[in-house]
């Protein structure tokens, strides 16, 4: 796993010694100038992510004037040995972005080991998250996202441009109607800033805010703390897999039938095996994360040691 540099450290303990220490009645906390001229990810770096030949549309996100542009015609395929490689038509993206597009990519902590040392550390203090990096970029007059809510927390870093945000107070947790809110489903505001470059962010998850790119363009890194627990619907169909298994006897009443799934639920055995599962969950995310950070090939090295040499 890479070692944190002096910059993500600096968030990192803004995490660790603020945000997880915010007492339950604030949804969210803002550091300003935390970083000083952040340098770990730049609109460099996202040029250089955004032209891999080998980057998918899975990892983005193009919008313009609140639409999200399909990719699917940008793909193409060259066949190598019988084989056909796919491979994604960057014009598509130079067209739109050369327009005033914006642009979400997403799975930064995949593609920057450094940044998936941040996740972990992210994760760390939790019993079962995984956390995602996402890096935003957009141009004045087109927001990747309207107003919306967040499933889980969020830590943000600003780091070039500038960006106009709004929170409004947190709402009851829901899963749906989060995305594309209109100003009455919005609540109560009760912040507006500007971010800049070196700014942090915390939000707790159902704070609905809304962003508007107040210079020329804004880029910032959102880290999605994602909770890895069992899902409701994991653990529903694992519930009636217990029921089918030992089920009520036709014509039970449905009163009776609830009573049985209840009676189920509460179980040793039901119990055991969810616990077995969030177990095995847990251990399959911590040997991703592991292997992210040291999912880089190194064999190579002592050939370009040599070759370095041979130039001298």
């Amino acid at each position: 796993m890479s070692e944190l540099s002096p910059q993500l450290r600096q968030l990192r303990d803004f995490y660790y010694k603020t945000a997880l220490k915010l007492p339950a009645e604030q949804h969210y906390v803002r550091a300003e100038k935390l970083i000083d001229n952040p340098s770990f990810f730049t609109v460099e770096h996202l040029k250089q992510h955004l032209n891999n030949p080998m980057l998918m549309p899975n990892y983005l996100a193009l919008m313009y004037q609140g639409k999200r542009i399909d990719l699917t015609p940008a793909m193409g395929h060259k066949v190598i040995q019988a084989a056909e490689v796919p491979f994604l038509n960057k014009g598509i993206l130079e067209d739109f972005l050369s327009h005033g597009a914006s642009l979400v990519l997403e799975g930064v902590d995949i593609l920057q080991p450094d940044i998936n040392a941040m996740c972990a550390a992210i994760d760390a203090p939790h019993d079962c998250v995984v956390s995602n990096s996402v890096a935003f970029f957009s141009q004045k007059g087109n927001e990747a996202y309207r107003g919306h809510l967040d499933l889980d927390d969020v830590l943000v870093v600003h780091l070039g441009g500038a960006k106009k945000w709004r929170i409004f107070e947190r709402q009851n947790p829901r899963r749906v109607e989060m995305f594309d809110l209109p100003p009455e489903k919005m609540g109560k505001q009760v912040a507006e800033f500007e971010m800049l470059p070196g700014d942090a962010l915390y939000m707790r998850s159902k704070t609905p805010h809304l962003v508007e790119t107040s210079g020329d363009y804004s880029l910032h890194m959102s880290f999605d703390i994602c909770d890895r627990n069992v899902t409701p619907e994991t653990a529903l169909h694992m519930l009636m897999a217990e029921f089918d298994g030992d089920a009520s006897p036709s014509y039970t009443p449905t009163s009776g039938v609830m009573e049985k799934l209840v009676a189920h639920a509460g179980s040793p055995a039901y119990q055991g095996k969810v616990a077995e599962l969030q177990a095995k969950q847990k251990e399959n995310y911590a040997r991703a994360r592991a292997m992210l950070g040291s999912n880089r090939v190194s064999a190579l090295d002592r050939w370009i040691v040599q070759e370095s040499r041979g130039k001298k």
